[in-house]
């Protein structure tokens, strides 16, 4: 078979091609220097991004419990997530339009103020509501991002630099552990200090990546000017349309009334016969029944188009990010909170205990990115990662009982992590490579809407789990009278009184903790089932290969394009 009839056969099973936009960056337009310069900001956003999360999420178990709502604090990776699924389809087609650096700019706008509103909260109401501008603009952050790296590598180095991305991770985790206490449990701590901090280094962090970001989207624009290609102007309506804006209203109903009522129900008076809580989770349904009527009869631009299911090595790969994150939220989701109640530590040590999975992921990527370079291949990896992590998952089920050594606590963090690790990130190299160069953004952003419709629904699960089981297991272990509420929610006052006061009830509500962790942690290999199944279809691809592919349809393109808008 010739070179030209393979490349024929390989595009026949490949995503149909989408338009291509003027808008997406082309890396053959710049130097070399250029796009070092560019990865380099690409990168100093990272470290930035990582140590200001980093610091937020192990402070916000005690923010949360200051609110004395521990029970709910699930309720915020789910809004976040929310909004991501919704959002996410948004900023790929948005930055297509407008271009990467509009759409980053606007992003990091609603993500600096989301971090005002909560450092200024006084009551969690008003820290959800900062969640919600919060999570537009992180939905933008990351999303952006990913295209971005897309944008500006080859196939076969992407797992790198999407690995790369991740590993300040690894340091960040431990620099950022001297703060905790200083801002949190010592005297004369105020944990509105970590706001103003974070917010900071984020500020600097969208600086650094967005000046070299925005000359050379501008140098782009001069040099397809200066070869006769016009900038294509697009107007609201048409954004809309691509957008598919009804469509996210309605997911981000569906979701919200059907997601959120799980979590609270047990905090309203009858629990699920209470008709608020009804009434929420039915109106959830018939938007959900609504979203699939609209996307299938009159969308135009529905938000994951149903040409990236029919390659079953897209569907493969989306179903692997979307099912490890379901796990994941199963996995960590009152996992911080359980440590410091069962173990009697502070947060930086819970900190530090429960970031095995968290340091590991990032050095994992960066490994299976350079073998899947030196091996010229993706599928084992992936298989490998969905074995290894339900090993590690098993493996956490008796590390997370009471007595068991912290060394035993973060080795089996360590084995589950690097597993999702390595099935990630040849997971997203799976997808980006079985779809044609200008449907990147778009298998991208299916990926995110995934990636946080999966956190979404598995945190809600994991909330509702949690809430309602919990208090059958403290009226099982505990003997004598006990305040449920306060013993699912309060543990700077109640439950961390109980230590002193009466250790053999504080055992005793420990175990109820346990047995919640080890029904969690159940479900979560559980689900290492479907995910499996759906990855044994993925198809071979030839990385370098498809490369070549790549920079011979990208000139082909330059070469009809050119005569075309001369004319």
């Amino acid at each position: 078979m010739s070179h030209t009839e393979e490349k024929s056969d390989h595009r026949a099973d490949a995503v149909p091609l989408a338009p291509p936009s003027s808008k997406i960056l082309d890396r053959t337009l710049f130097s070399r220097r250029e796009l070092h310069i560019l990865i380099g900001a690409i990168l100093v956003n990272a470290i930035c991004h990582s140590f200001e999360v980093n610091l937020m999420y192990s402070c916000i178990g005690y923010v949360i419990a200051v609110f004395e709502v521990i029970s709910l604090g699930s309720i915020l990776p789910t809004i976040l997530e929310i909004i991501s699924t919704a959002l996410v389809p948004f900023y790929t087609k948005f930055s297509d339009v407008v271009g990467r650096a509009q759409a980053l700019t606007i992003a990091m706008v609603f993500y600096l103020i989301g971090y005002a509103i909560q450092g200024t909260s006084k009551v969690f109401l008003q820290f959800a509501l900062g969640q919600i501008s919060y999570g537009i603009g992180s939905t933008g952050l990351l999303t952006m991002m990913q295209i971005l790296m897309a944008d500006t590598t080859k196939l076969v180095d992407r797992g790198l630099l999407f690995a790369m991305w991740d590993m300040p991770t690894v340091a960040m985790v431990y620099a950022i552990n001297p703060l905790i206490n200083p801002l949190t449990v010592n005297q004369g701590a105020n944990w509105r200090n970590i706001y103003i901090i974070i917010g900071v280094v984020a500020g600097f962090g969208a600086v650094a990546l967005l000046i070299p970001l925005w000359h050379l989207q501008k140098k782009a624009e001069r040099v397809n000017a200066s070869r006769g290609q016009q900038i294509l102007r697009k107007d609201i309506r048409w954004l809309l349309e691509e957008f598919d804006a009804v469509g996210a209203v309605l997911i981000a109903l569906g979701l919200s009334l059907t997601l959120l009522p799980i979590i609270i129900a047990k905090s309203h008076e009858g629990n699920w016969t209470n008709p608020k809580i009804l009434g929420m989770f039915f109106c959830g349904l018939i938007a959900l029944v609504l979203l699939v009527f609209w996307e299938v009869e009159y969308s135009k631009k529905p938000i994951m188009p149903m040409r990236i299911w029919t390659d079953r090595t897209t569907f493969g790969g989306l179903a692997v990010i979307f099912f490890f994150t379901v796990m994941n939220a199963f996995n960590y989701g009152y996992y911080g909170i359980y440590l410091v109640v069962s173990r009697d530590v502070d947060f930086a040590k819970s900190a530090l205990l429960e970031r095995g999975y968290q340091v590991i992921w990032p050095i994992a990527e960066l490994t299976t990115g350079f073998l899947m370079k030196r091996f010229n291949t993706y599928r084992p990896f992936i298989w490998a990662g969905i074995v290894i992590h339900t090993i590690g998952l098993g493996l956490q089920i008796p590390a997370r009982k009471p007595t068991s050594s912290d060394t035993f606590v973060i080795a089996a963090q360590v084995v589950a992590g690097g597993a999702a690790g390595m099935a990630n990130v040849a997971a997203i190299v799976a997808i980006t490579g079985s779809v044609a160069k200008a449907d990147v953004a778009t298998v991208i952003g299916a990926s995110r809407v995934l990636n946080s419709f999966g956190y979404a629904v598995g945190s809600a699960l994991c909330g509702g789990i949690w809430t309602q089981y919990l208090p059958s297991r403290l009226a099982k272990h505990i003997v004598g009278e006990y305040d449920e509420d306060l013993s699912m929610n309060d543990y700077l006052g109640y439950i961390r009184n109980m230590t002193d006061s009466d250790p053999a009830k504080k055992a005793q509500l420990v175990e109820a903790y346990a047995d919640s962790q080890m029904l969690l942690l159940i479900i979560a290999m559980c689900i290492a089932v479907p995910v499996a199944v759906a990855t044994f279809f993925m198809k071979y691809i030839d990385l370098r290969k498809k490369d070549e592919e790549d920079e011979a349809e990208r000139e082909m393109q330059r070469e009809i394009a050119l005569p075309e808008l001369k004319n």
